[in-house]
C-alpha cells in the first residue's frame, strides 16, 4: 500500500484547494438514507466502536459558518480510513427510488478512490450507474455478520490493524517533552499578554524546563505552506509593533517601567517552533525562511520527525 502523505489539491466544486490529507484519521464515513437504514446504523456504530474506528455521518456533523458540503461530507470522506455506503432505496407507495444524497456521496467516495464497502438489502435493486459494482446484499438476519466480516477486511486492507495507543494531542505533548519544553500555564498577566499576541494566529506559548526561555509553537498540520509562512510573518509584525509601543505603554501607566526590560529580554530570546505534515513541506518552509530571513530562529518539524523521535525514545 502507498504510505505517502497525499493531500487533496483539487476541489471538486471549484473552491481553493483544501489540503485535507487522505486517510489521515481512524474514521469511517458512512453514507446512508436517514429514514431507510436505522437498524443498520445501530449495528455499524457498535461494530466500528468495538474496533476503535469512529463512525462519521454527515447528519451528525455541525459546521457553523462553513460550507456544509465541504465540512460535513467531502473533508470527512477524504480523511476517513475507509467508507461504507448503504445504498438502500426509498420506498413510497410501493415505489422504490434511490437516495440522491447517498448516490452523491457514493460518487465522491469512488472519485477519491477510497476503500468502500457498499451494502444494499437483498430485496432491492441498484441504480444502473452502480449496478456493475460489487455490492454486499443482505437481510436483517445476515447484516451484522456480513458487516463485521467486511469491516475486518477493510481495516486490514487500509493498513491500520491496531488502534494508536496515544491520541494526536498526547503524541505532540510527548514530543514537546522530549525537546524539554512545557506548555506555559497562563496564570500571570505577563504570560497572558505574550500568549494573546500569538493566539489569533494559532500559536501556543511554550517554555523550557527551567522557565527561562519562551517559544511560540504552531501545530499547523492542517494548513497550507503559504498560510503557515503568512502566520509567521504576521506574528513577527505583531511582536515588532508591540515592542515599539512599550515606551508609550509606560507613559500611559499600562505597564511598569521595570517590566520593559523583561519584555525586551523575552523578545530578544524568542524562538518559533512549527509542526507541519510532510518532510517536503518542512523543507519548503525552511528554504523560504532561509532565503527571506526571519527576526527569530524558527525550528520546523514534520510528523515523520515526531514519529522518529518517539521511536528512538522507546
Amino acid at each position: 500500500m502507498d504510505k505517502r502523505i497525499r493531500r487533496n489539491e483539487f476541489c471538486v466544486i471549484g473552491l481553493p484547494r483544501c489540503d485535507f490529507v487522505f486517510s489521515s484519521s481512524r474514521t469511517c464515513f458512512i453514507g446512508y438514507g436517514f429514514s431507510e437504514s436505522a437498524l443498520e446504523m445501530t449495528i455499524l456504530r457498535t461494530l466500528l466502536e468495538k474496533r476503535g474506528i469512529e463512525g462519521i455521518e454527515a447528519a451528525g456533523e455541525i459546521a457553523p459558518g462553513q460550507s456544509a458540503f465541504c465540512a460535513k461530507i467531502c473533508s470527512k470522506i477524504i480523511q476517513s480510513q475507509f467508507c461504507i455506503i448503504l445504498a438502500n432505496n426509498r420506498v413510497k407507495d410501493g415505489v422504490e427510488s434511490p437516495s440522491a444524497n447517498v448516490n452523491m456521496e457514493y460518487g465522491l467516495v469512488l472519485g477519491f478512490n477510497k476503500y468502500v464497502i457498499p451494502f444494499q438489502r437483498d430485496s432491492q435493486r441498484l441504480p444502473f450507474n452502480v449496478a456493475g459494482l460489487d455490492t454486499i446484499k443482505y437481510s436483517n438476519e445476515t447484516f451484522a455478520r456480513q458487516a463485521a466480516e467486511a469491516i475486518d477486511v477493510a481495516i486490514a486492507a487500509t493498513g491500520q490493524e491496531v488502534a494508536p495507543v496515544l491520541t494526536p494531542d498526547q503524541i505532540v505533548e510527548s514530543f514537546l517533552l522530549s525537546q524539554r519544553l512545557l506548555v506555559v500555564p497562563i496564570t500571570s498577566e505577563g504570560d497572558r499578554s505574550l500568549f494573546q499576541m500569538g493566539q489569533p494566529l494559532g500559536f501556543t506559548m511554550l517554555m523550557t524546563f527551567d522557565g527561562m526561555r519562551y517559544l511560540y509553537f504552531g501545530n499547523f498540520t492542517a494548513l497550507r505552506t503559504e498560510t503557515i509562512l503568512w502566520r509567521i510573518r504576521t506574528l513577527e509584525d505583531i511582536v515588532k509593533e508591540r515592542v515599539a509601543s512599550l515606551p508609550q505603554r509606560v507613559k500611559m501607566g499600562i505597564i511598569q517601567p521595570e517590566a520593559v526590560a523583561l519584555f525586551e529580554g523575552f523578545f530578544n530570546e524568542m524562538q518559533i517552533l512549527l509542526l507541519v505534515t510532510s518532510d517536503d513541506e518542512r523543507e519548503k518552509i525552511k528554504a523560504t525562511l532561509a532565503d527571506k530571513g526571519t527576526r527569530w530562529p524558527v525550528q520546523v518539524f514534520s510528523l515523520n520527525d515526531i514519529n522518529a523521535t518517539l521511536q528512538n525514545m522507546a
